[in-house]
């Protein structure tokens, strides 16, 4: 998305020389500069700081001369001549009774747990931190006027006959889609909107008087409609229609379309549906619209319907989904 975005602000040459500069410096960088600067540091570091390792246990044993006892030790070897400047007198230490031992044993583990609580804590001050700058820093501050400038053009309340939150009827909801945000001057679409619409089975009720007559019921997942139709909901073609109209009567899986469930006000939705892909220029968009409205495609079993697109404004350099 970000090299498209590139692509639409700067055009197609600038941002193929960008591309293949910023490609040449990362593999020159990981094949030559970074291998050089690790063998010239190891070099540095081999010559100019060598560890000097002192055993000081081994020289104890090797040199009698360099023993050095606390005042709490003693010498448990006996030497073959002994001497008055080698023989220490034995110090006895004080023993801890066993309820003294309990109680050192248990402010130690006081102590422990303490700590590591303190390291827990400050793990998660650590983690908070680095989510907070992570979320907060790349903050814009014209996204609210991208998304309130997108509300306000989507609801068209400007237009008294186009405003969408006035719309009651099916005749109101075509009306606005029409002249609503296939229109739009400022925003860029990527890739291509999509209408989608859920529906519920036809199905047969028996009354107390033994007429039939149709029941419509609210949706769930266990009478929606997920059958292949042709155009005007039917089950045999009449006439001939662009693959985009007879598209929006097949039926199609969340799978194909990589859509995902929506809890609305209502009931929740599945990502399933017939779906109408606003492809073409505007004048097509519109003739398919009014098609689709003459053929009925919101009717009465239509239980609701969800746009989704995805747009960039190169003014503000963010993209809004919708």
């Amino acid at each position: 998305m970000f090299i498209i975005a590139r692509g639409i602000e700067f055009g197609d040459d600038k941002t193929q020389k960008w591309l293949i500069s910023i490609l040449s410096g990362f593999f020159s960088s990981l094949l030559l500069t970074q291998p050089l600067k690790i063998i010239g540091l190891t070099i540095f570091f081999a010559f100019c700081c060598p560890n000097s390792y002192d055993d000081k246990e081994a020289n104890e044993y090797l040199d009698n001369n360099q023993l050095a006892l606390d005042n709490d030790e003693e010498y448990l070897h006996s030497f073959k001549k002994k001497s008055i400047f080698t023989y220490r007198q034995p110090i006895r230490a004080d023993r801890l009774n066993e309820t003294e031992i309990n109680h050192a044993r248990n402010e130690r583990l006081k102590e422990i747990h303490m700590w590591s609580m303190m390291k827990e804590l400050l793990l998660y001050l650590c983690f908070i931190t680095v989510l907070y700058n992570i979320i907060y820093s790349n903050r814009d501050l014209n996204s609210f006027l991208q998304v309130n400038h997108s509300r306000k053009f989507f609801f068209n309340s400007r237009q008294i006959d186009c405003d969408y939150t006035k719309i009651i009827t099916i005749d109101d909801y075509w009306n606005w889609n029409l002249s609503g945000f296939i229109n739009d001057k400022s925003n860029r679409l990527i890739d291509w909107a999509t209408m989608r619409q859920l529906r519920v089975k036809s199905t047969l009720c028996q009354v107390q008087n033994e007429i039939t007559s149709t029941c419509q019921y609210d949706y769930n997942f266990y009478n929606k409609d997920k059958y292949f139709y042709k155009p005007g909901w039917k089950n045999s073609i009449i006439q001939n229609y662009s693959s985009s109209i007879s598209q929006s009567f097949q039926y199609s899986t969340s799978e194909d379309l990589d859509t995902y469930s929506y809890i609305g006000e209502y009931g929740t939705y599945s990502g399933n549906g017939y779906v109408y892909e606003f492809r073409g220029r505007l004048v097509d968009l519109q003739s398919n619209l009014s098609l689709l409205h003459q053929l009925e495609w919101i009717n009465n079993q239509t239980r609701a319907i969800i746009i989704q697109l995805t747009l960039y404004n190169p003014n503000v350099q963010l993209f809004t989904s919708v």
